[in-house]
C-alpha cells in the first residue's frame, strides 16, 4: 500500500513538475524585453516607421501572461509578442517535438487556400475525394479568412501577404514549436470542388507525433521522445530563413519548393538542359534567339546527404552554368521565387557573375554595443593580420566600437565585412535579365533582387518580397521556459537607401500567380515573363 501511495504521489508530482508560476512567466517576458531593448537592431526603426513600441507591448502582454492557465498558453503568448514586431527574422521556438499533420499540403494562391499535394497513404481517394486546386473555404467551423487572420498572429513577418501565406500552411500542418497543436483528433473542413459551387464537408484524422505540452493530454501516438538539439554558433553573415520553413513544414518542405533547386515551371519542349541538380539551368528557342533560365533557391549551399557546406563547389557550378548561358543565349530569366536566403558573402559573390563594373556591396547599419564589438573583434582575431580581409574587418570593428563609445544605438552604413566593392567575376553574364521574385522570398531573397534591381542589372518581375532586413543571431534561451529566440541584429538597405525591413524588393512589373499557373506548371506565368524579356532584347 505504501509503495502504491508513493507511486501515485510521484506520478502526480511528475506530471505537473514543469508548470511555471506567474512569477517565472513574467521573468521570461522581462528577460526577452531586455534582449530587445539592448540587442534588437530594428528597434528604433520600428518605433519611427511602424509605431511599434516595446513598453506598450510589454504592458499588454504582462496582463495576458498573468492570466494564462498553462505553460502552453504562456509559450504561445511569447510567440505572439514577438510576432507583433512584424519581423520575419525575429522568432521564438518552443522546445517541443509535438506536431500534427492532416495528410495534405495547401498553398495560398491569389488570396485563396488551394490544396497542393495529398499523401494518399494517409488520405486514400475513397476517404478524401479532393484534388490539387480544390479550395479550402472553412476550417473547424471557421471561415478561411478568419482562420488566416487568427494564425497570422503567430507569424512574425515584414509583409502582411507573406503572413497569410505562411498561416495557410497551418490549415493542415501544425508543429508545436511554432503554433498550438490541435486538441481535437479530427480536422473538419469545407472544400470547394475546383471553381464550382459544389462545397463538400469532410472530416480527416490528425496524425499526431511527439509529446504534448504540459503533459495534460496524451493521444497515445507512436513518437513520444523529445531530443533537444544543440544550437550552432550564429554566423555573422547569416541572412537565411530556411530554418523557419523547416520548422513549419518539416519533411514536406520539398513539396512547396521553398529553398529547393528544382523548378515549379514547365520545361519548354525544345529546352537544352545544362543541369537539373542541385539547381535547374537550361535554355530554349524563341523568336529572338535562345533564352536562358537559371534557378537560385538560396545562398546556403549544403550537401543534401551530409549537410556539409559547399560554397566553393556551388559557386563553381554557377560559373559553369553562366558560361554556358553566356555562350548560347540572348537573354536570361533568373528564378528567385521561394528563395530562403543565406550567406552575405556568397550572395555578393553570386552578384559578381552578372555585373561588368564594380558596385557597392550590401549596406548595413550595425548595433553599437559591447556585445557586437566583441563579436567583430573575435572575428578580426581569427584572420591573418597581413590580409585584406583583416584590414576590412578591422574598419568595421572600429566603426562599431566608436559608435558604442559615443552612445549611439547603431553605426552609420557599412558593408558587414568591410568590403568596399563587389568586383565583376571573370566569368559573367552580359545580356538582359528578368528576375522572378515573390512574397515567399526573404532575407537574402530580399537582398539579391534589391541589389540587382537597384543597380539596373535586372528587371524585377512578380510580387514584392518578404522584407526581412538584417542578419540574425541566436540569443540565450529564456531561463524558465527555455524558449529559443533568434533576433535581428542589424538593418540592411537597398541601393536607393530604403531599408529592406518591411519594404523588401519591389517588382518593376507586377504579376500575381493564378490558379491556372498553380495547376498547369505556371505556363501563363512563363509566357508573361518571357514577353517582358523579349521586349528587352534588341
Amino acid at each position: 500500500m505504501n509503495h502504491f501511495l508513493f507511486l501515485c504521489i510521484f506520478l502526480t508530482t511528475n506530471v505537473f513538475a514543469f508548470k511555471l508560476s506567474n512569477t517565472q512567466k513574467l521573468q521570461d517576458l522581462e528577460q526577452l524585453s531586455s534582449y530587445i531593448q539592448s540587442g534588437y537592431g530594428p528597434l528604433k526603426y520600428k518605433e519611427k516607421n511602424l509605431n511599434i513600441y516595446l513598453d506598450k507591448l510589454k504592458e499588454k502582454y504582462s496582463k495576458k501572461i498573468s492570466n494564462t492557465r498553462s505553460n502552453g498558453e504562456f509559450y504561445y503568448d511569447i510567440v505572439k509578442f514577438i510576432a507583433e514586431f512584424k519581423d520575419g527574422h525575429f522568432s521564438a521556438k518552443i522546445k517541443t517535438d509535438h506536431k500534427a499533420y492532416a495528410g495534405f499540403i495547401v498553398n495560398y494562391v491569389n488570396e485563396k487556400v488551394l490544396i497542393d499535394s495529398i499523401d494518399r497513404e494517409q488520405l486514400p481517394k475513397d476517404k478524401f475525394e479532393f484534388e490539387k486546386g480544390d479550395e479550402v473555404v472553412e476550417v473547424d467551423g471557421v471561415a478561411i479568412e478568419k482562420f488566416l487572420n487568427k494564425y497570422s498572429k503567430y507569424v512574425a513577418s515584414g509583409y502582411a501577404l507573406t503572413s497569410k501565406a505562411i498561416a495557410a500552411y497551418y490549415v493542415s500542418s501544425r508543429k508545436g514549436n511554432r503554433v498550438p497543436v490541435p486538441t481535437s483528433k479530427n480536422l473538419l473542413l469545407k472544400i470547394r470542388k475546383g471553381t464550382s459551387n459544389i462545397i463538400e464537408e469532410v472530416s480527416v484524422d490528425w496524425k499526431f507525433t511527439g509529446t504534448p505540452l504540459d503533459e495534460y493530454k496524451d493521444f497515445g501516438n507512436e513518437e513520444s521522445s523529445f531530443l533537444a538539439k544543440k544550437s550552432s554558433k550564429s554566423n555573422l553573415y547569416n541572412l537565411s530563413i530556411s530554418q523557419k520553413f523547416n520548422d513549419i513544414l518539416g519533411d514536406k518542405i520539398d513539396a512547396t519548393y521553398h529553398c529547393n533547386g528544382d523548378t515549379r515551371i514547365a520545361y519548354p519542349k525544345d529546352a537544352t538542359i545544362i543541369m537539373k541538380k542541385p539547381f535547374v539551368a537550361y535554355y530554349h528557342k524563341t523568336a529572338k534567339g535562345n533564352v536562358g533560365y537559371l534557378r537560385i533557391p538560396h545562398y546556403s549551399p549544403k550537401n543534401k546527404d551530409t549537410g556539409k557546406e559547399e560554397f566553393k563547389l556551388r559557386f563553381e557550378q554557377y560559373e559553369y552554368a553562366i558560361s554556358e548561358l553566356e555562350k548560347n543565349t540572348v537573354g536570361l530569366i533568373i528564378d528567385q521565387d521561394h528563395n530562403c536566403g543565406g550567406s552575405v558573402t556568397y550572395l555578393q559573390q553570386i552578384v559578381s557573375l552578372f555585373i561588368s563594373k564594380e558596385t557597392l556591396p550590401m549596406q548595413f547599419k550595425l548595433l553599437a554595443n559591447k556585445s557586437e564589438y566583441l563579436g567583430f573583434k573575435s572575428w578580426l582575431d581569427e584572420t591573418n593580420e597581413f590580409t585584406l580581409e583583416h584590414q576590412a574587418i578591422k574598419q568595421v570593428t572600429t566603426l562599431v566600437k566608436d559608435a558604442w563609445i559615443n552612445d549611439l544605438f547603431m553605426t552609420k552604413m557599412t558593408s558587414i565585412s568591410g568590403l568596399e566593392f563587389i568586383s565583376p567575376n571573370q566569368i559573367r553574364y552580359t545580356k538582359p535579365i528578368v528576375m522572378l521574385i515573390d512574397k515567399m522570398s526573404g532575407s537574402g531573397g530580399d537582398a539579391f533582387p534589391s541589389l540587382m534591381g537597384g543597380i539596373g542589372r535586372a528587371t524585377l518581375f512578380g510580387e514584392r518580397t518578404m522584407g526581412l532586413g538584417g542578419h540574425v543571431e541566436e540569443q540565450p534561451n529564456l531561463n524558465n521556459s527555455q524558449i529559443k529566440v533568434r533576433m535581428t541584429k542589424s538593418l540592411f538597405f537597398r541601393p536607393d537607401g530604403v531599408a529592406v525591413e518591411n519594404n523588401g524588393a519591389v517588382p518593376d512589373i507586377n504579376y500575381s500567380i493564378t490558379r491556372n499557373d498553380f495547376l498547369y506548371k505556371f505556363k501563363d506565368y512563363q509566357k508573361a515573363y518571357l514577353k517582358v524579356l523579349l521586349e528587352k532584347i534588341k
